[in-house]
């Protein structure tokens, strides 16, 4: 307990030495940018300032998830601090591609490996090959439990009604049927409360980046780089009930220094979501 509790204080100093240092380099990212902008003007701008990026292969995403993914919720995991946690399950991975109960792999059950989740399923892109780069951007993939991935499928992201609940994770994602006040009433993947606005954020960045880029598809929950309005509601939502917090912010400083050097500017600039009446 005691090197637990060590290895916390560790990281909750790396943190605030890493935003000390962030802080320049994000101001000097959007000097550029109009910050009384609304709409489609400042969503024209943000996505000429993030779609350009340093693009990576996708097994190569497997050796960035050691490097960003000690700024989610739950990390240190296990007090192999080389552990990591992912998005849909309270399991700690050791993100080695050799190991057994690492990378996927089968699985037959919760706990059993854990893979790349696309938090846009990439089947409402057309499919991999069709991404414009979004199929290996870090700020698109997560690691997640392989079990709870393949369960979620395409689904898309909701507030369901638990009375209607078929799967509860071991972190508290949810599937069942949509909440009646959503205006959809198909299945639904409600992921964790503690990851929320994180996720929410995230399908802004992807909405903005990639606006006109994608020529698919139309779905239940977007259509093209459109997010349908029932979702965004519920992600608007989210992201205000969930604000950004300290993590969040050195895993986008972290992707932005060291890999893709670009930035999620919904985590840098939370209040630009509500200049956006429509992403």
């Amino acid at each position: 307990v005691l090197k637990m509790r060590k290895s916390i204080q560790l990281v909750v100093g790396i943190v605030a030495i890493l935003g000390a240092f962030a802080v320049k380099d994000a101001e000097d990212y959007y000097k550029n940018i109009d910050a009384s902008a609304v709409n489609d003007d400042l969503k024209g701008q943000l996505q000429v300032l993030i779609n350009p990026h340093t693009v990576y292969s996708y097994d190569d995403v497997w050796t960035a998830f050691p490097s960003i993914d000690v700024y989610l919720p739950r990390y240190p995991c296990s007090q192999n601090l080389s552990y990591i946690p992912d998005i849909y399950s309270g399991y700690c991975w050791k993100p080695d591609v050799t190991a057994a109960g690492a990378q996927c792999g089968n699985y037959k059950k919760e706990g059993d490996c854990f893979n790349r989740e696309h938090l846009w399923p990439k089947s409402w892109f057309g499919g991999f090959d069709e991404g414009q780069n979004a199929q290996t951007d870090l700020f698109e993939l997560w690691p997640s439990d392989g079990y709870v991935n393949g369960l979620r499928g395409n689904l898309p992201f909701g507030n369901i009604n638990k009375a209607t609940m078929t799967y509860n994770s071991t972190n508290g994602c949810m599937i069942g049927t949509c909440d009646s006040a959503s205006g959809y009433s198909g299945k639904c993947f409600e992921p964790a409360a503690i990851l929320k606005g994180d996720l929410a954020r995230s399908y802004f960045y992807l909405s903005t980046a990639y606006w006109k880029k994608w020529s698919c598809c139309d779905t239940d929950g977007v259509n093209k780089s459109d997010i349908k309005t029932w979702m965004e509601n519920i992600l608007r939502t989210w992201h205000a009930n969930d604000p950004v917090d300290d993590l969040e912010r050195s895993r986008n400083d972290v992707i932005y220094s060291q890999w893709q050097h670009n930035r999620n500017p919904f985590i840098d600039h939370p209040e630009w979501v509500d200049q956006i009446a429509d992403f």
